[in-house]
């Protein structure tokens, strides 16, 4: 089928609207950081009139228990201290390397680094605690947590996360 020059003429103008939409074309435009949502958080447990308390912790890596027990290691912030938190870990007596996290599914390992004293029975609640709860976060069909902790003397504690506040 042949087209009158007159319709050419008319269909060539229609085809270019329709394949520039109006759009020009950019290049990358700056605007601002990267795209953010929830900020990552852990619970690390702390003690306050005896008892352990779950204070929720900004991280860069939730999910991950060693980086979590460095946060617990580290002690409560000033503003936590203000609110009366406080810990029943030891102090290291040098910079502490960091513990070591092994295992898989719900039974994890943790070893402390070398320095860190021995651990009193509320302590390695905290350890137990806390290690668990970050678990918590990247296996959540976890139903319970085994942990077995061995302190700087070697000294090994097996326990689990039930009844760990807010679990």
């Amino acid at each position: 089928m042949k087209f009158p020059f007159t319709a050419a003429l008319l269909v060539a103008p229609a085809l270019l609207a329709l394949s520039s939409c109006g759009i020009p074309a950019t290049g990358v435009v700056e605007a601002g950081g990267p795209a953010s949502g929830i900020t990552p958080v852990t619970s690390v447990y702390f003690v306050q009139n005896g008892t352990l308390v779950a204070v929720p912790r900004t991280t860069a890596f939730p999910g991950d228990a060693a980086a979590a027990l460095e946060l617990l290691i580290g002690g409560p912030t000033f503003d936590e201290a203000r609110k009366r938190l406080g810990t029943a870990m030891p102090r290291p007596r040098a910079p502490a390397a960091p513990p070591t996290v092994t295992g898989r599914g719900d039974a994890l390992l943790v070893k402390l680094p070398p320095g860190m004293g021995p651990l009193a029975d509320l302590a390695t609640r905290q350890v137990i605690c806390t290690a668990a709860a970050a678990r918590h976060l990247t296996d959540e069909s976890a139903a319970t947590v085994t942990i077995e902790v061995t302190d700087s003397r070697g000294r090994r504690v097996r326990g689990t996360d039930e009844g760990c506040p807010g679990r």
